[in-house]
Parts: C-alpha cells; structure tokens; sequence
C-alpha cells in the first residue's frame, strides 16, 4: 500500500518526465528554430546552455500545470474530492510508467550502441587482451541505424514503450482512484481530465519520435 508522497516527491517524479521530454525535444528542428539556431550547423553545447536551461524549467512548469490543472478539474466532477494534496500526492504514482517509458524510447538507440562498448569493457576490464565472456571477434557496430528496416523496429521498439507506459499509467491511476474515493462514479470522473492529459502526452511523445532532429 502506497502512502502519498510530499510536494518534492510529486516535483521530483514530474522532473524525471519533463527532463527526458524536453532533452528529445531540445534537438528537434522545431525548438532550435525557435531559439535562431540552424540544426544544420550546430555551434557546440554551450551556444543553447541558457535556453536550454530556460526549456527545460518551462517543460517542468508545463507539464506541473496539466498535472495539477488535471487535478482541480476532476475534483470538480467528482462529489466528495480528498485533499488535493493527497491525490497529487498518490496519483503522481502513476507518472512514473509514463516517464519509464519515455526514458527507454529516448535512451534506446544509445543503449543499443554504449551497450556493446560496456561488454567490451566487462570482457577485458583492464585492457590486457582478455576475452571473459568470449565476445572475439567483436566489433562495435552501428549498422542496425543505417537500413530501415531496423529502423523502422527500433522506431516501433520506441513507439510502444511510450504507449505501453501511458496505458499503466491509466490503469495505474485508476487503481490509485478507486483507494482514494468513496464511490467507484467518483473515482472514474475525477481521472477523466488526467486521462486526456495523458492522452495529449502520448501524442507529445510519438510526435517527438518521428519529428525531424539536429545535434
């Protein structure tokens, strides 16, 4: 049984989403253009560090905002609301299959390549020629990126990581809900404006996986 986590838990748990969210979207051709720099030709990291920075506390802001405006608009459908500390504080809960999700979308491609240099290192930890786990030959590749067939898998590996996690995250809240109402008809309409909320987040999500990307 879940107990209600405190503002800073509901702050940290949005930022591990909103962070991810808006690392995919800083290198979209969208949020550079809109900041005056050609994706084209990237000028370093430390040309974006102050809009960077500037984002990524407005995605924190933004999706603090749909979280909570989510909140007050189902306590409105509903009856009898429970203090909106404690269902911000248990339905937050339901975030974190979200933000699962979009960290194994986002992080996949590296994964599949930093992955292969970190058992290079585990089967020859001191670079003494050993073979621990009888990789050789073994070679770092990169050619599952250049064919869209495997693509178009990572690409599908991506999309339903995010949609997986959304659809937890609706049962997740849903079950959270039902402990936090004293009817089941309560419980249902107050997550109904959270649910679209999650919706839109999906289409967030699926856009910033097929939008075009810089450095």
């Amino acid at each position: 049984k879940h107990s209600a986590l405190p503002a800073s838990g509901v702050v940290f748990i949005l930022l591990t989403l909103s962070a991810v969210s808006f690392d995919g979207f800083s290198k979209t051709f969208v949020w550079m253009s809109a900041i005056g720099i050609n994706p084209l030709a990237f000028p370093g990291r430390s040309a974006v560090t102050g809009a960077n920075t500037f984002g990524l506390i407005s995605m924190l802001l933004l999706l603090s905002c749909g979280f909570y405006g989510a909140l007050l608009l189902g306590r409105i459908l509903c009856r009898r609301p429970p203090p909106l500390h404690k269902t911000a504080g248990m339905l937050i809960y339901s975030i974190i299959p979200i933000s699962l999700g979009y960290h194994l979308a986002h992080y996949l491609s590296v994964l599949l390549v930093n992955g292969q240099y970190a058992l290079a290192a585990l089967s020859d930890p001191f670079g003494l020629g050993w073979d621990l786990l009888s990789l050789q030959p073994f070679a770092v590749t990169t050619s599952f990126l250049n064919t869209a067939e495997d693509v178009a898998v990572i690409w599908n590996v991506q999309s339903g990581a995010i949609v997986a996690g959304h659809v937890l995250a609706v049962l997740t809240a849903h079950r959270l809900s039902l402990g936090l109402h004293d009817s089941d008809n309560d419980a249902v309409l107050s997550q109904l404006p959270l649910a679209l909320v999650m919706v839109g987040y999906t289409l967030f999500g699926l856009w910033l996986l097929s939008a075009p990307a810089g450095a």
